[in-house]
């Protein structure tokens, strides 16, 4: 997220100088450079950010609007180099855009398509490492963590799990033997399903475990397990031909040149 908002910053810089009516809120300026609520919400969505991420967004902006005042008064904006650098980058952001355009609609996979792939690439879906499905709590404070671990290993409805999610940080997610932490590897492959483990320390804080699930190497897993990996696979595979296609009709289009030493 932070690299995104500092390249969102650089490449809106300039247009923070170009005049334009814009009676919105102004959050920052430095000299002849403003930074307004309009601004802003060109790059960061108002649903996509938290308070912290608007915070650092805000001073990331001045820290660069001082960089390129600065630059500027070194006459870098006559640099040819750059002006060549920064051609490269608008010219890949433009082909990026339209390829986004022409194949996010261009390709559909049916539950049938991932059925099928399933089904005809059994090999692909068997486990290399011994697995588990779990829900993994982490906290800072060793008293929320017993309460974590305390609440688990009562019984869970519906309404009690949404609510031990929405207070505590947890990720819900599939982890496999030799990938994790010693601590919480030993912890996690030495016990049942069902289990709860935890609170264990680490030197990022407490960690408490429930494990929902456990898996043996050579098993194979389930379409419901692998049905995200194939969709995601399935789009790849299809938008690599949809623009091959792409670039086949736009040849046969253009009066189309490259010099015979190089073909």
């Amino acid at each position: 997220m932070k690299n995104a908002l500092t390249i969102g910053v650089c490449c809106f810089l300039a247009s923070c100088s170009v005049r334009e009516k814009d009676n919105s809120v102004v959050l920052a300026r430095v000299n002849d450079q403003v930074l307004t609520v309009k601004k802003l919400e060109k790059i960061l969505h108002p649903e996509n950010r938290t308070s912290e991420q608007l915070k650092n967004f805000i001073h990331n902006w001045v820290d660069n609007a001082l960089y390129f005042d600065a630059a500027l008064r070194d006459g870098l904006l006559k640099d040819g180099r750059l002006s060549g650098e920064r051609d490269r980058y608008y010219k890949k952001i433009v082909i990026g855009s339209y390829l986004q355009t022409k194949t996010s609609n261009g390709v559909v996979i049916s539950n049938s398509d991932i059925r099928k792939y399933y089904d005809e690439n059994p090999l692909g879906f068997i486990r290399q490492n011994d697995e588990a499905y779990v829900y993994h709590f982490f906290t800072n404070k060793h008293l929320d963590a017993r309460s974590i671990r305390s609440r688990l290993l009562k019984k869970q409805t519906v309404d009690t799990t949404d609510e031990l999610f929405d207070t505590y940080r947890v990720e819900q997610k599939t982890v496999m033997r030799g990938f994790l932490l010693r601590e919480l590897d030993i912890a996690i492959f030495k016990n049942n399903k069902g289990a709860v483990v935890g609170p264990i320390r680490t030197a990022g804080g407490y960690h408490v475990i429930k494990i929902i699930n456990k898996y043996t190497k050579g098993s194979k897993a389930g379409l419901e397990d692998v049905y995200d990996k194939i969709y995601q696979r399935l789009l790849k595979q299809r938008q690599v031909v949809l623009v091959a296609n792409l670039l086949d009709s736009l040849k046969k289009q253009s009066n189309l040149f490259i010099n015979s030493n190089y073909q």
